[in-house]
């Protein structure tokens, strides 16, 4: 079964525990606050014991095998939690996994949590297997137009209002980060207490502290929102990320624009085109404004030789200011004409 990371308050009210719960995901504070929720309901239903196995590299997965093992008619329920992490089960982990899904014990509930699996992991034999037998929930981070009502729903928890144009401050300043922005949240409650905030106590109070991601510049650069990737390659600069990484990233795309914009040619619709490539949906509407923006791959050929142009600067085989150049190709992208 699959639930949103949203729905597993109500689900525990409704339908009680599972035996195994399967956690999935890049975002700290959903991934942490999930967690809670089900710890907190299985400690009401008696499972007060909780065992921890953290999985690292040659781990010895008959630590499973004895934990279940263990139980008996006057054992105490347990929570079992398995960490993978990033940490792969391999070929014993699966093996363990599956002889533990075959026939989980009565009192005992498992939660196995994991960073983001990619497509490739997600076809993987103990994944397969244990979706199907588990409770699966994946977390994804929140998009930008999702992050104010979020915002929103948080203050409204600690007894907080405040106006849009405060919210959308507060969005601004965490945007990819949502630990920081419960953390700021809080530190209004404690400078304000409850009430309303208004927009020079958020200005005031909450920090920069957004955190950025390559590939989500990338798509804000295809949208054309300006303002934001401008911002956004600020703080991939500031924060320490290497340009190499960056222009890699954008080179990546470009080509692939190159391609789809050839196939464009040939007669196929935008709609057929993102079916060809895979374009996942949260990407489709950044790419579809690219290609409408600039339909001829001619265009999109210059801009690959503009990446191979920064790339020269990135290695030292040419003068220029590489970080410099990046925000100028990302406006072109943009449909932002610039002076010669």
């Amino acid at each position: 079964m699959k639930l949103k990371a949203a729905q597993l308050s109500n689900h525990l009210k409704r339908q009680g525990l599972s035996p195994i719960y399967l956690l999935t995901g890049d975002e700290p504070l959903q991934m942490m606050e999930c967690a809670d929720i089900l710890r907190s309901f299985a400690r009401q239903q008696g499972f007060n014991e909780r065992v921890v196995l953290s999985v690292e590299s040659k781990y010895d997965w008959e630590n499973l095998e004895e934990q279940a093992d263990s139980f008996s008619l006057f054992a105490n329920k347990r929570l079992l939690e398995i960490r993978l992490g990033a940490h792969s089960p391999g070929t014993d982990g699966t093996k363990a996994l599956i002889a533990y899904s075959d026939k989980p014990p009565p009192d005992a509930i498992l939660l196995i949590t994991t960073d983001k699996l990619d497509t490739k992991k997600q076809k993987t034999k103990w994944f397969k297997i244990l979706s199907e037998r588990s409770v699966l929930i994946q977390i994804w981070p929140l998009n930008v137009s999702e992050l104010p009502g979020w915002i929103t729903q948080r203050m409204r928890q600690s007894g907080l209002q405040a106006s849009p144009e405060a919210i959308n401050i507060i969005a601004e300043r965490a945007e990819g980060h949502l630990l920081a922005c419960t953390q700021e949240i809080e530190k209004l409650h404690l400078l304000y207490g409850k009430g309303q905030i208004d927009t020079a106590q958020v200005l005031d109070a909450v920090v920069d502290s957004a955190r950025f991601d390559v590939f989500n510049w990338v798509d804000t650069v295809l949208t054309g929102d300006v303002p934001r990737f401008v911002r956004q390659l600020q703080g991939l600069q500031a924060e320490g990320v290497e340009v190499i990484v960056v222009a890699w990233a954008l080179n990546k795309e470009i080509r692939n624009l190159c391609y789809m914009t050839y196939t464009l040619q040939s007669g196929q619709s935008i709609a057929q085109i993102l079916k060809t490539y895979r374009i996942w949906a949260r990407r489709q509407n950044a790419i579809s404004r690219a290609i409408k923006r600039y339909s001829k791959p001619q265009r999109w050929r210059q801009f690959l030789r503009d990446t191979v142009q920064i790339d020269r600067m990135i290695k030292g085989l040419e003068s220029g200011n590489p970080w410099d150049e990046l925000q100028q190709l990302s406006l072109q992208i943009a449909g932002v004409k610039l002076f010669s």
